[in-house]
C-alpha cells in the first residue's frame, strides 16, 4: 500500500500555520506602513518572507526525494481525508476489441481496456469518537499511462456500452463500505505496461508538502494486468 500525503494531518496542520503566520506577518507590515513604523513593517515584512521560504524549500525538498511508484496488482493506494483514509485498489483488468451488442457494436480505435476499480472506506483510519457518519471521497481524476508516458481519459460512451452496474466515485460511503466503478480507456495498439493514476483534483493540493500533485513529486500509480477476469471480447 501506499498514501499521499503521508502524516496527513501534521500536513495539514504546518499548511494551516504556515499561511496563518504569512498572513499575521502580511497584516501587521500593512498596519506598520499605514502608521509609518517602517522598522515594524520591514520586520513583519521579512518574517513573512522567511515562512513562505521555509515552507517552499519543504515543499520542493520533500518531493524531489521522492519517486514515481507502481503498486502490484491487488495493492490498495490510500488517499487521506479529513478524518479518515479511502483505498483504491484494481479489482479487474481486461482487453476488447468491442464493446456493446452484437447490433450496435462500438469498436475502438486501438483496443480497449476495462479497468474495474474498487473504492474502499477503511474504518481501521478514523477515531472512536468519529462515528458512522458517510464520507463523500474528494473528486478524483482517473487516467492511464502507457510506457511511452502518454496519458488517456475514460470514454464515456464505451463505459455505457457495458451496462455495467458502476458507482460515481464521489457516491457516500460508510465505514467498512465499498463499491465498484467501471473505466473504459481507448489505448493506442502500439500502448503497453499501462497503469491507472487515481489523483486529486483539489488545488490546493500541489500546496501540501508530501502530497503526489505537489510540484515534481512522484506518482504512485495502479499496475494494469489484462487477463485478471474474464477473457476479452464483445460485451
Amino acid at each position: 500500500m501506499a498514501e499521499t500525503p503521508r502524516y496527513a494531518h501534521f500536513v495539514a496542520l504546518l499548511f494551516l500555520g504556515s499561511m496563518f503566520l504569512i498572513l499575521v506577518c502580511a497584516l501587521i507590515a500593512i498596519v506598520a506602513a499605514i502608521s509609518k513604523a517602517r522598522r515594524v513593517a520591514n520586520l513583519a515584512s521579512a518574517g513573512a518572507a522567511i515562512v513562505a521560504a521555509s515552507y517552499a524549500a519543504l515543499l520542493f525538498g520533500v518531493a524531489l526525494t521522492s519517486s514515481n511508484t507502481t503498486l502490484s496488482p491487488g495493492d490498495r493506494k490510500y488517499f487521506c481525508e479529513a478524518d479518515c483514509h479511502i483505498a483504491y485498489t484494481i479489482d479487474s483488468v481486461r482487453d476488447a476489441a468491442t464493446l456493446g451488442s452484437e447490433t450496435k457494436p462500438i469498436s475502438a480505435r486501438g483496443r480497449f481496456l476495462v479497468v474495474r476499480l474498487k473504492t474502499w472506506f477503511d474504518q481501521h483510519s478514523i477515531a472512536p469518537f468519529r462515528g458512522n457518519d458517510p464520507l463523500t471521497p474528494n473528486p478524483r481524476r482517473v487516467s492511464v499511462m502507457d510506457n511511452r508516458g502518454r496519458y488517456f481519459f475514460p470514454v464515456t460512451q464505451a463505459a455505457a456500452a457495458l451496462g455495467a452496474d458502476s458507482a460515481p466515485l464521489n457516491r457516500p460511503l460508510g465505514p467498512g463500505e465499498s463499491y465498484f466503478t467501471t473505466f473504459v480507456f481507448d489505448l493506442p495498439a502500439d500502448s503497453r505496461d499501462a497503469k491507472l493514476l487515481i489523483s486529486d483534483v483539489d488545488p490546493i493540493t500541489r500546496l501540501l508538502v508530501g502530497h503526489e500533485n505537489s510540484p515534481l513529486h512522484g506518482k504512485i500509480y495502479l499496475s494494469l494486468q489484462p487477463g485478471s477476469s474474464s477473457a476479452s471480447g464483445t460485451q
